[in-house]
């Protein structure tokens, strides 16, 4: 289910822009939602998206619809549990994913098949233990994954889905890259960063700084501050344009 929403935004200096953006209610998946974020109350659904469209860097929200609540802000969490009943939804820019099922590279490859680069596109998040049906690289120093989307693109935000059961801390010092060549280091591109440390069954929105374009789309953990090399483990990645 989607909508279409169109109003005007106003900035703190008294700068004015028009948007409009189509927001889509997520059914494939639950999420929930963090609940140490205390939310707004507002009139309306539509209240709830505007906010949402004039905040920086904001991309999705949930919505009560019993009690005409908002939450931007917190955390975004994948969950197995039937939330059918639960008066939060969640709402996400309806933009196209043009990572799903396209080509993934590995720098290393952790205990194959159970982690193949292929799990990080296969368009489905997997309720598993020991992060099987995961892509999973070996701890490296700088540990990568790189999506071939066969076509360039404006890419507007990238979406990781941390490890489910176990070890969500270890996603941290992330940076995303674009460029239009697979050779490991041609990535000038920057979109954006995550700091973390990330949390078990995670859902990270990095949004680009600016547009950011290529063909190809390279996600990067960064070790070299800390004592232990962890591995880079992504059970999803979505690339939204």
């Amino acid at each position: 289910m989607s909508f279409l929403i169109c109003f005007l935004c106003v900035s703190t200096s008294f700068s004015s822009f028009l948007v409009s953006v189509r927001f889509n209610r997520h059914t494939s998946l639950y999420f929930r939602r963090d609940v140490a974020v205390i939310p707004d109350s507002v009139l309306s659904f539509t209240e709830c998206a505007m906010k949402c469209v004039c905040k920086n860097k904001c991309v999705s929200f949930f919505y009560n619809h019993f009690d005409s609540l908002c939450q931007l802000g917190g955390k975004i969490y994948v969950s197995f549990a039937d939330s059918s009943t639960d008066p939060w939804k969640y709402y996400e820019m309806d933009l196209k994913n043009v990572a799903a099922l396209k080509t993934v590279a590995l720098s290393s490859e952790h205990n194959p098949p159970s982690h193949s680069p292929q799990y990080a596109t296969d368009d489905h998040v997997y309720n598993s233990i020991y992060g099987i049906n995961c892509s999973h690289t070996l701890g490296e120093i700088t540990p990568w994954l790189t999506i071939d989307l066969e076509n360039t693109f404006y890419v507007h935000y990238v979406t990781l889905v941390n490890r489910i059961d176990a070890e969500g801390q270890r996603l941290r010092n992330i940076s995303v890259y674009l460029g239009d060549d697979h050779v490991i280091g041609s990535f000038p591109v920057v979109c954006g960063r995550y700091a973390g440390p990330g949390e078990n069954a995670e859902v990270v929105h990095i949004v680009c700084d600016k547009p950011a374009k290529g063909r190809f789309v390279s996600i990067q953990l960064n070790n070299n501050n800390f004592p232990e090399y962890h591995a880079l483990t992504l059970c999803e990645v979505r690339v939204l344009v």
